[in-house]
């Protein structure tokens, strides 16, 4: 499996280039800090990469030529747009345009139709955050791509605890460790079965017990 992962020198990027690697994968990591991309362990090659121009996006994967992408970017672009939704987007058409078809995207749950269960101190701290991610998720999903969205819950340092879990069900909510987020990502990105559906995943521990009817996602 060779990979292309946006966003690589991020918390949860990180963890995809190193546990990647570890799988025996070929990684081209992606990054907007060409000095953060050196100290990257794991990659097999790597790409400074400006996600408010289209065309450099388009370049960029057009020289990796991967089977597949991650993205899991964030932050702000000049002018005040938001890498959630134009670099989300950006990457999106550039999977499209360069013959790209598998595509995971890490959205946040309060996304879509998870937002009626978010609660009311995430949507007034992140409000237009999740606005964003939304609408990069509506685009993603109108391209004929082999998309995959996964909304993690609140997500934590640390080691991975191994509880990772993938639901699909929006009412889902909780935490989740950013190694043990990476490692379902990946299962995702090798899944055939999770073409075209939208997961959120959380640490099972973290799961409240209501409702009770909600079950975890078998692939």
């Amino acid at each position: 499996m060779k990979i292309l992962v946006f966003g690589a020198t991020g918390r949860t990027g990180r963890h995809l280039v190193s546990q990647a690697a570890a799988l025996g994968w070929s990684v081209h990591a992606a990054g907007r800090n060409a000095e953060r991309l050196q100290d990257l362990a794991g990659a097999a090659a790597i790409s400074v990469v400006d996600l408010a121009d289209a065309d450099h996006v388009v370049d960029v994967v057009k020289r990796a030529a991967p089977d597949a992408i991650v993205a899991t970017v964030g932050g702000a672009l000049p002018g005040g747009r938001l890498v959630d939704e134009f670099g989300n987007n950006a990457i999106s058409d550039a999977a499209a345009s360069g013959g790209v078809r598998r595509l995971v995207q890490i959205s946040s749950l309060g996304c879509g139709d998870s937002r009626p269960f978010a609660s009311e101190r995430i949507v007034a701290a992140i409000g237009p955050v999740l606005e964003a991610k939304t609408r990069a998720e509506d685009h993603l999903r109108s391209l004929d791509l082999d998309w995959t969205i996964i909304r993690p819950g609140g997500l934590t340092e640390g080691e991975a605890t191994g509880s990772g879990a993938l639901y699909a069900d929006p009412r889902v909510h909780g935490r989740i460790a950013r190694a043990d987020l990476a490692e379902l990502v990946l299962r995702v990105v090798a899944s055939p079965a999770t073409t075209r559906l939208i997961l959120s995943a959380v640490d099972r521990t973290t799961l409240p017990a209501e409702p009770a009817d909600i079950r975890e996602f078998a692939d």
